[in-house]
């Protein structure tokens, strides 16, 4: 039977590669996202080794809690540099130097921001170099003086600077200008993944940075014969209770395990992708399966005639399964270690960089492909093969004939009573809103009621085409849809679980930006919006400060955020200027009022304070990472905060009080009474020259922005399905081979009757463009719903008002009529080649 099992799959070459195609991609989508992930995890963990490898103790203030790294940027609360003096005279200490980091951004020799896409612009202290551990000087040497600066190897390389060059560089507090003295390496990396670095001495980074008399942490060397947990534990004495002692490694873990953490949902995300490619790819398996079985009916007849059990015959089509998924997986390991490395390059040139090392392929990818690609292809051969063993002994007198499956009226029933039922539950979730999870297993319940009820449906499309002339194509067709109904449904289903989740993104995705633009038109008052310019992590306080200045400006309100968790619940707060907020913003007040709003006070949404149970006058908790608990006391709820994109709104100097940046996120502006905008925005350009970091918005810019943005990520998004969708298009390709080999003696007679190989063509043409247009209406008609229904829950997220695109579905539809086409090009020529003489000669 092995043998049997190696030559059946050999001979059916083109089987044998859609098969395996069908597999492989989503085998190659787990492992490629396993191996991607290992890689950066041993590469973090490489480079913080690296860099903490010259430090045995890290002195930094404790954090309140482990804040996301994205919402505060792992910031920590400055602590007094006399703690560098307390900690060098601790028994065991060889070295101790204090150290600052913070907001610097790096403007070319055009005077253009460096922005790496999504990575920090830092600035810090450099120093000793006998506590830097992997950070080298590749060329020139560390910065003395107040007016010199080492930059990173990447953006020096990317700017084109040398040593010798002035460097402009902007901080908090504004531009300044530095001569370049030395390009900084880290290990074999040129930056610290992707960000760019501009180093100062001690005493010029505090300046700079606005931290004069403090330090971020200090670093610290043992002496020969002490460890770095006995040095820890002797510092830890000394220490105050908000500042705490860490080894370097349990530095370098932290920081490795927080960047991991920050990546995480790039991770879940191509698992996802990877899920439906391997959900679609079991309806091609089984079609597969089937067309074996089909064409090796008479085969697997003699194999009974001539003494082979059921037992023998079902183990040797799961053998076949065993193999194919074997040979898959191991495939799709192959390929997922250089989809990952492909990811990795993609991410350099966005401006991410991975630190340099080997592919990691774990112990865990590699059983994880082996595992999908069998168990998928096992679990879908199962029927096929069942169905192989009740093959009569008596089929090997005969010709295969077209088989046909009766679809039991419980099934019918079952099917719709599934249909109706998850339908009725994703328009309980468009009605009731916000309902994520009741939304996921809804939608899930109306694709198995599709399942089920498929062969009905599939009929019914049937009879929907079984118009036209007697003996015309679309007859044909049709009637062989509706022959082999079961098989039908299962290819076309497969279209459908790709275009259901296309369709509910792009139902998201345009809800989003009707979203974008109603914020802004109907919460928005300001004729201005500043903003920073890329990805950059904010504006300096000093931009607010200019324009207050200026005559043609009225109202200047600013806008910061950070991570905080709310009455033990993690948020991104906001925090505003109370003066001029309500000329600015509408937030739409619900209850309370904005003039109870300032110092001690907090907005919070409708949302939110339903699920705290809060309302005006009550009092919550807001814990920063840097200060710990702090109570504010509800001035107002809101039903507006789309365009701020936040929960809760503090006064800023409740947020200066807690949090160390004091860069604006964004700064709404009025213009002064009698001044026409755009001539304001013209003048504030022009007076902002000094800080091209910042971009001047008009309403309808920021709109436009924010809805390229969407169309950025739908467009990701739709790209990583169409892998699903290419897959779905192998079973359509699957189908008709099967369709083609069961009715060769029925295309045979065509061609003896008349028909030309052109008319045989069209009909098989026609099929697949009957099942595409199955697929994909049942695929937009759920899509729709669920798209529907999962804006409705993303109102926390800024979609407002729920859109359906409605000529995007259109083309939808259309482009499936024309894969149809494509998918049946190669069946139908084979069909039109049929040996129509040797077919009607055959009994």
């Amino acid at each position: 039977m092995l043998r049997l099992s190696i030559r059946n799959l050999l001979a059916g070459k083109l089987r044998l590669f859609l098969t395996v195609a069908a597999v492989t991609v989503g085998v190659s989508f787990v492992s490629g996202t396993f191996v991607l992930s290992d890689t950066m995890a041993k590469a973090f963990d490489g480079l913080y080794v690296g860099l903490t490898s010259g430090t045995d103790v890290v002195v930094k203030s404790k954090a309140a809690f482990e804040a996301d790294v994205t919402t505060n940027g792992g910031q920590v609360r400055p602590i007094d540099e006399a703690m560098v003096d307390e900690v060098r005279g601790v028994p065991g200490v060889a070295l101790a130097r204090g150290g600052v980091t913070g907001f610097a951004l790096i403007l070319d020799r055009h005077g253009k921001p460096i922005q790496p896409g999504g990575a920090p612009t830092i600035g810090a202290s450099v120093g000793d170099i006998r506590l830097a551990g992997d950070f080298v000087y590749r060329q020139g040497d560390q910065p003395t003086r107040s007016d010199q600066v080492a930059i990173d190897a990447r953006t020096a390389e990317q700017a084109g600077f040398r040593l010798g060059d002035r460097v402009d560089v902007i901080f908090q507090g504004g531009r300044q200008t530095f001569t370049l003295v030395g390009i900084i390496g880290f290990g074999e990396t040129d930056s610290l993944l992707g960000a760019t670095m501009a180093g100062f001495d001690l005493t010029t980074a505090q300046r700079v940075l606005d931290k004069v008399g403090l330090v971020d942490e200090v670093d610290v060397q043992a002496e020969p014969g002490v460890s770095p947990a006995q040095l820890r534990d002797r510092i830890a004495a000394i220490l105050p209770d908000h500042v705490e002692a860490l080894t370097g490694d349990q530095v370098a873990a932290d920081g490795s395990a927080a960047v991991r953490d920050a990546m995480g949902v790039f991770t879940t995300v191509l698992l996802v992708f990877a899920g439906i490619s391997v959900l679609v790819g079991s309806f091609v398996i089984w079609n597969t399966f089937n067309v074996l079985v089909a064409q090796r009916r008479r085969e697997v007849a003699l194999l009974r005639a001539v003494g082979a059990t059921r037992r023998q015959v079902l183990g040797g089509v799961l053998l076949e399964a065993l193999l194919v998924g074997s040979f898959s997986g191991a495939l799709g390991l192959v390929l997922g270690v250089a989809l990952a490395a492909g990811i990795r390059s993609l991410l350099t040139l966005i401006g991410v960089e991975m630190p340099t090392t080997t592919p990691a392929v774990e112990m865990r990818t590699i059983v994880a492909a082996l595992l999908v690609g069998i168990v998928v292809t096992m679990v879908a051969a199962v029927a096929p093969a069942w169905a192989a063993t009740r093959v009569s002994p008596m089929e090997a007198l005969r010709d295969a004939v077209p088989t046909r499956y009766a679809v039991g009226r419980m099934r019918s029933v079952a099917g719709w009573v599934l249909l109706a039922a998850g339908t009725a539950a994703l328009v309980v979730c468009i009605v009731a809103g916000n309902q994520r999870w009741w939304t996921v297993l809804a939608t899930s319940v109306t694709f198995a009621g599709l399942v089920v009820a498929g062969p009905t449906l599939a009929r019914a499309t049937a009879r929907l085409a079984d118009h036209g002339r007697r003996g015309g194509g679309w007859r044909l067709a049709a009637r062989n849809i509706a022959r082999n109904a079961r098989r039908s449904a299962a290819t076309a289903l497969a279209l459908t679980i790709g275009l259901t989740v296309v369709v509910a993104v792009a139902v998201c995705a345009a809800s989003l930006r009707e979203s974008v633009a109603d914020a802004v038109s109907g919460g928005n008052r300001s004729d201005l919006i500043l903003e920073p310019a890329g990805a950059g992590l904010g504006v300096s306080p000093s931009v607010a400060d200019l324009l207050r200045r200026r005559d043609d400006v009225a109202d200047v309100v600013e806008l910061r955020e950070t991570g905080a968790r709310v009455n033990g619940h993690d948020s991104l707060v906001s925090a505003m200027s109370a003066e001029g907020l309500d000329r600015v913003i509408d937030l739409g007040v619900e209850e309370g009022s904005l003039q109870a709003f300032g110092p001690g006070g907090i907005l919070v949404s409708t949302q939110e304070a339903d699920d705290l149970g809060v309302g005006p006058g009550d009092v919550v908790t807001v814990m920063f990472p840097e200060t710990g608990p702090t109570t504010l006391r509800v001035a107002a709820t809101f039903s507006r905060g789309a365009l701020i994109n936040a929960s809760y709104v503090l006064a800023l100097p409740d947020f200066a009080a807690n949090v160390t940046s004091e860069l604006d996120a964004a700064i709404l502006v009025d213009a002064a009474p009698g001044v026409d905008p755009a001539q304001a925005k013209t003048d504030i350009e022009a007076a902002l020259a000094a800080y091209p970091n910042v971009t001047v918005n008009s309403p309808e810019d920021i709109t436009a922005k924010a809805q390229a943005s969407v169309n950025q990520l739908l467009g990701i998004v739709t790209a990583l399905l169409l892998l699903a969708v290419v897959v779905a298009v192998l079973g359509i390709v699957n189908t008709l081979v099967l369709s083609v080999v069961e009715r060769t003696r029925e295309l045979g007679l065509l061609r003896a009757v008349g028909g030309t190989r052109r008319q045989v063509r069209s009909v098989v043409r026609r099929e697949s463009i009957l099942m595409s247009l199955l697929g994909a209406v049942t695929g937009v008609a759920l899509g729709t719903l669920a798209g529907v229904s999962l804006s409705r829950a993303l109102v926390a997220e800024g979609i407002t008002t729920v859109s359906v695109p409605v000529v995007t579905l259109a083309i939808y539809l259309v482009v499936a009529a024309a894969v149809g086409v494509l998918a049946a090009v190669g069946p139908a020529r084979r069909a039109s080649r049929v040996d129509f003489l040797g077919a009607i000669a055959s009994e």
